[in-house]
């Protein structure tokens, strides 16, 4: 079992963006998926209101997203549902 200094739960644009800022920071990063990384917005036929991009989809916009936050050197594993946590 790998020792992480930040588990972020939920791989949605607030999780993903957590991530980005985490190893940026140097934090070594795992980020928690129920589904596949993008959550909600993933869902969405199509974003025009996101900066940089005219128009969307939300699962590109999200694969984008998710791809930048690996590439830093954050990992995420998709379909690991979290039942409990044990804090120390």
């Amino acid at each position: 079992m790998e020792d992480w200094e930040l588990i972020i739960v939920g791989a949605g644009v607030a999780g993903l963006t957590a991530g980005i800022y985490a190893v940026r920071s140097g934090l070594k990063t795992l980020i928690l998926e129920e589904k596949i990384a993008g959550g909600a917005a993933a869902d969405a036929p199509t974003i025009e209101n996101y900066p940089g991009f005219e128009r969307i989809s939300g699962l590109e916009l999200m694969q984008k997203i998710a791809a930048q936050c690996r590439k830093l050197g954050a990992e995420i594993h998709e379909f690991e549902k979290v039942t409990s946590l044990n804090l120390k």
